[in-house]
């Protein structure tokens, strides 16, 4: 129980497509252990972290093999879908070809899958493993209720440096062909991992064979566990931090699709909505989304958008539009479409960073810059 309370930090939101997360009670015991078997490779549950719809996430640790005799004392997180119609199977394995498809050291590698018969699971009749490395210190809403718990903020710096990781994986989905839309970008679809953590280097490598290549880190992580800190130094030598120290990926890929959409008729512009309503968080979600036109082309920069909503987002801990949800009889949908973003009188963010911010959350979908010009733009800011 002593390794778990190590790591209680920053779990609540290891894995995709949760829309609930349970609170996570680390004193209290799994009941049943569940192993899985993926290519060979042998995992036992330790403890349930997540929870929604018809998915689970477990933390959980290999076991001995005859393919791997000896695995790293590594703590993984196993996304667990439960498929009872051949549409949620359909929604899994779209999620894990678009992390197969889509390599980039900012986007949260898949390092093993299997599709199992379901057993005693309810009505489900297939049960979609995915093996994905543990980020201990959990999404960026973990990160900033850390920091407000003592009456601090994310830097310029870190928010800068977080902010470019995340437009680099949302780049990579752009420059594929065609291009794709993640269209769910948030702050808990952002998990992070510092440097002298000792899960840092399985977290950046996405190794295909989910292991590390460094006996020394696996050292480190077991010093860590058993909770000597100094444990942790060789992981953070070996680590290729960013400039902050921070490694932030971008996660959740259930409702990324096709960037490039066009719209010909009122019919189709209704689908349309009502696909992002499935799809994308609200706050986040880009004006065009809310009110499709009937003639139109909907295209990737909707990311750009809810780029911008993260940003405002890392500085202030709340969505630009909180203040209208939070107001009897307003509407979100109007304040989004009127691009009413509330900005707090007192601020101690620089002039460049809401200028980022504006740059970003162009109502104009036409005239809304793109992501590599959002990336050139930030990288002037972090020099």
């Amino acid at each position: 129980m002593d390794e778990l309370q190590q790591i209680a930090r920053g779990l609540t939101a290891c894995l995709c497509s949760l829309e609930v997360l349970q609170p996570l009670k680390w004193l209290v015991p799994t009941l049943g252990c569940e192993e899985v078997t993926l290519d060979g490779r042998k995992y036992r549950t330790i403890k349930q972290v997540g929870e929604g719809g018809y998915s689970f996430v477990y933390l959980v640790r290999e076991l001995p093999s005859t393919q791997c005799p000896d695995p790293p004392p590594l703590l993984y997180a196993l996304k667990k879908v439960l498929a009872a119609s051949s549409e949620q199977l359909k929604e899994a394995w779209h999620e894990i070809e678009v992390m197969r498809k889509v390599s980039h050291p900012n986007i949260m590698p898949l390092l093993r899958h299997a599709t199992l018969p379901a057993q005693g699971e309810g009505g489900a009749q297939q049960c979609i493993y995915m093996l994905m490395p543990l980020f201990q210190e959990g999404s960026l809403v973990d990160e900033l209720e850390r920091k407000q718990a003592v009456g601090s903020s994310l830097s310029t710096q870190e928010i800068l440096s977080i902010f470019l990781q995340v437009c680099k994986a949302v780049q990579a989905l752009h420059r594929q062909n065609p291009p794709l839309a993640h269209r769910d970008i948030k702050p808990h679809n952002v998990l992070l991992q510092r440097a002298h953590s000792s899960q840092s280097v399985l977290a950046r490598s996405g190794g295909s064979d989910g292991s590390l290549h460094d006996s020394d880190n696996a050292d480190a992580q077991e010093q860590l566990l058993q909770g000597n800190e100094a444990g942790a130094s060789s992981s953070n030598r070996a680590a290729h931090s960013s400039a902050a120290g921070i490694h932030a990926v971008l996660m959740d890929f259930g409702s990324t699709a096709a960037a490039r959409i066009t719209i010909h008729n009122r019919l189709e512009a209704l689908a349309a909505q009502e696909d992002a309503d499935r799809h994308c968080s609200a706050p986040y979600k880009a004006p065009e989304l809310y009110d499709v036109p009937s003639e139109c082309q909907l295209d990737e920069r909707v990311d750009v958008w809810s780029l911008g909503a993260l940003l405002y987002f890392m500085m202030y801990g709340v969505s630009p539009f909180e203040q209208v949800l939070n107001e009897a009889g307003g509407s979100l949908a109007l304040a989004v479409i009127n691009n009413k973003i509330s900005w707090p009188q007192a601020s101690t963010h620089s002039a460049h960073l809401k200028s980022l911010v504006q740059f970003c959350m162009e109502s104009r979908h036409q005239k809304r810059p793109s992501i590599d010009d959002i990336i050139s733009r930030t990288r002037q800011l972090l020099e």
